[in-house]
């Protein structure tokens, strides 16, 4: 039986999408039948970051009820790697239920080892029907307080509302001698910290590129932290959900 991850912050730009693409590439290149979904319905960026642009059936037409979840299903150019895409018209975007997220990406779980859910930012009703698609949930955050306080709530929500909270990343920590400590992050967020993902060049190039750093430039410090954060999760994704159960 597979995982079900959600990736989540409290606020936009926190690297999520980023992070949901290098951990599938990651996983996958581990030996893992991954799944990516662009669970964030207005914002969609996971499909332009993972090499697929001209998807004809995407997340909308399937939550929009013109489309089976089967038919959204497509293979990368990565190894072991799977995408469910999402429109980035408004056209589509009015005609999806985002009420139907939960129940449409859970089955995934009988396919695919791990289904990484990237969902919008903060709690607003699509940011919540995408999270809770989830078992379990990643948190990301940028090493700013404000970032961090936001995103400890999405925790605290999440993990009442039944999730299991693996942990979280730190993402662009060194950017500003200003940043959050990652000891004090983890003081602040109360949850694991999981991974420090390093302010690296090579991560804006391999953005810049359209390839997700741990292809791009595997040898580099962020595809390191992200080859890194892939390896914490195949140790306590399912265990730590079965343990609060």
């Amino acid at each position: 039986m597979g995982r079900l991850v959600s990736v989540a912050s409290g606020k936009g730009g926190t690297g999520k999408t980023t992070t949901t693409a290098n951990l599938s590439i990651a996983l996958g290149k581990m030996g893992f039948k991954v799944c990516a979904v662009d669970a964030d319905l207005t914002m969609a960026n996971l499909s332009l970051v993972m090499g697929i642009d001209d998807a004809d059936v995407t997340i909308h037409d399937v939550l929009a009820g013109k489309a089976s979840i089967e038919n959204a299903i497509y293979s990368t150019t990565y190894e072991n790697v799977h995408l469910v895409p999402a429109a980035i018209d408004w056209e589509h975007v009015v005609m999806a239920d985002p009420r139907k997220l939960p129940g449409t990406i859970k089955p995934l779980k009988n396919r695919f080892d791990f289904v990484l859910i990237d969902s919008p930012a903060g709690l607003q009703m699509d940011a919540m029907n995408a999270m809770l698609s989830g078992e379990e949930v990643l948190l990301v955050t940028n090493p700013e307080i404000s970032c961090i306080t936001d995103t400890m709530k999405v925790g605290i929500v999440l993990r009442k509302a039944g999730l299991a909270v693996l942990g979280f990343v730190l993402n662009r920590y060194g950017r500003s001698e200003n940043d959050i400590p990652p000891d004090v992050a983890e003081e602040v967020m109360e949850v694991p910290l999981l991974a420090v993902i390093p302010e690296d060049p090579a991560v804006r190039e391999a953005t810049l590129e359209g390839v997700p750093v741990v292809e791009y430039r595997p040898n580099s410090e962020g595809a390191r932290a992200f080859m890194g954060l892939a390896e914490m999760i195949t140790r306590i994704a399912g265990l730590k959900a079965r343990v609060m159960r």
